[in-house]
């Protein structure tokens, strides 16, 4: 097997891969007043952007003989508006607040340096030494998704054309020098988000670019002592390898790969990052107990869902199916000797899952791994690495999803998931039933851009952490990949590069 190229190597294709990054100016209407200390008001942007702002700063009546001192917050939804930041002291670090103290020394126009996400921007004059004006506003919007590429589909459904239609801004805004995962907040390339913006972008933008981009600049990450790669690199100023080595994600990385061919026909850029993809599998057969069940040395390095008391072995044993159904598949249209050993050790991991996870007497996944718990995880994911078929699988999962016995989903990262798992099994109708409800009731509630998270019935549910809540957020952004896919076909097979010329 050829070794992995040397990491400056990946490096450089990440580079040549840059994208182009779009521009677009957005004049925000605001009528010139007189302002004095302690006078607010709101700009509505009319939409969800990411970008900079400007404005012009000048005087009425006399010059202004000292600095004017502003509050200038931006805001991705309603509430953050008047809220109180300084209350904010659990969760991630309060410096994800999007609000600056801006001082302001000279008449005429200033350019804020930081890029933001908002809609809406609540502008306080917190000190003035006279009457001042505000004016000019602009937005300059950025991002690396050109508008000229986005596929025009007939979405007759008034809904679902809704849904869609956030669905591609959100994936807009997260498209920049990387498929971010949140432009607001981590402003990171994480492997779960950039596979779901990956299949989004196949039926949206068809930027394979950038897709290549992010699939070297992970290949040149540092991995761990078990040769697990990071769940997450940086990119900007410089690379850097992130420090949480989740075998979810790294197993699902080998899945991007292969879609990345798939829809591509890349045969080049895939045999390049393949031993990397390859070393994350091999790097699973460390972790392999005495049963054949893939079970991680640190819990804490398996994501799945945002559930702090959610049970994982058996998710993780699905994604590891995942994994290899996707490598055999792939190495097998490219007639490549290690398809035989990923199928052989894909009948050996199937086998062992229905032994070890799988309770025949019960007809689910009850077991000693996952301590007896019950989830629509486990199951969403035992169906999509195969483990279970048919009827049964869908009897299992229906009957998941309705008993308050088993823990729910509650990212749209995992909604994702389980929408999959119904398409696998044949249920589009139950599948788009399920995307309604969840994304459907966002759009109600008034999204721009979807969010992190989301509880359909109860919106005020994560509030705890919700300031600092990414409300547009990468793993949201598949509705549009479900929508379009049933209207155009699966892509699969067909070279996008042939589909845009």
């Amino acid at each position: 097997m050829k070794e992995p190229f040397d990491k400056s190597y990946y490096l450089q294709k990440a580079d040549e891969n840059f994208p182009t990054l779009y521009r677009e100016e957005i004049s925000i209407p605001n009528e010139v007043k007189e302002l004095y200390p302690g006078d607010s008001f709101v700009l509505d942007l009319g939409n969800h952007y990411v970008g900079y702002l400007s404005f012009v700063l000048g005087f009425t009546n006399r010059y202004p003989d000292a600095p004017t001192r502003l509050s200038v917050r931006f805001c991705e939804r309603p509430y953050e508006i008047d809220a109180d930041f300084s209350a904010y002291t659990v969760g991630l670090c309060a410096s994800w607040l999007q609000e600056e103290i801006v001082t302001v020394d000279y008449l005429g126009e200033y350019k804020m340096p930081r890029r933001y996400a908002a809609r809406y921007i609540k502008i306080t004059v917190l000190a003035a030494p006279k009457r001042i004006t505000l004016s000019d506003f602009v937005f300059s919007a950025v991002t690396s998704a050109d508008s000229r590429q986005l596929e025009s589909v007939s979405i007759d459904d008034e809904e679902l054309l809704a849904i869609d239609r956030v669905s591609v801004n959100t994936l807009k805004n997260c498209m920049q020098r990387v498929f971010e995962d949140g432009p607001k907040r981590d402003r990171r390339l994480w492997i779960g988000d950039l596979r779901l913006e990956a299949l989004a972008n196949y039926y949206t933008y068809r930027q394979t670019d950038l897709v290549r981009r992010c699939l070297y600049l992970f290949a040149a990450a540092e991995c761990d002592k078990d040769g697990v790669m990071p769940g997450y690199i940086y990119e900007y100023p410089f690379f850097y390898s992130g420090c949480w080595f989740l075998r979810d994600y790294s197993l699902l990385f080998a899945v991007t790969l292969c879609e990345y061919y798939l829809y591509t026909g890349d045969e080049q850029t895939f045999l390049e990052i393949y031993p990397v993809a390859k070393g994350q599998t091999n790097a699973m057969l460390g972790e392999l107990d005495e049963n054949g069940i893939l079970v991680p040395k640190n819990p804490d390095n398996v994501f799945i869902d945002h559930i702090g008391s959610l049970k994982k072995t058996t998710s993780l044993n699905g994604i590891y199916l995942y994994a290899l159904k996707a490598l055999i598949e792939t190495l097998s249209l490219l007639n490549h000797e290690d398809a035989e050993v990923y199928r052989s050790r894909y009948e050996a991991a199937r086998a062992s899952a229905l032994r070890s996870l799988y309770n025949q007497e019960k007809c689910n996944f009850e077991n000693a791994y996952d301590e007896g718990q019950l989830s629509v995880h486990s199951v969403a994911w035992m169906i999509l690495g195969g483990a279970l078929e048919g009827e049964e699988a869908w009897e299992l999962l229906r009957s998941a999803m309705q008993h308050e016995a088993y823990l729910k989903p509650v990212s749209p990262y995992m909604i994702h998931y389980l929408i999959e798992a119904m398409e696998m099994l044949g249920r589009e109708e139950e599948a788009m039933s399920c995307l309604r409800e969840f994304w459907g009731a966002m759009v109600k509630e008034g999204a721009d851009t979807f969010y992190e998270i989301f509880t359909p019935e109860d919106p005020q549910a994560h509030s705890v952490e919700r300031l600092t809540t990414s409300m547009c957020h990468a793993w949201s952004s598949t509705p549009s990949y479900f929508i379009r896919k049933r209207i155009v076909g699966d892509r699969r097979g067909t070279s996008i590069q042939m589909i845009e010329k």
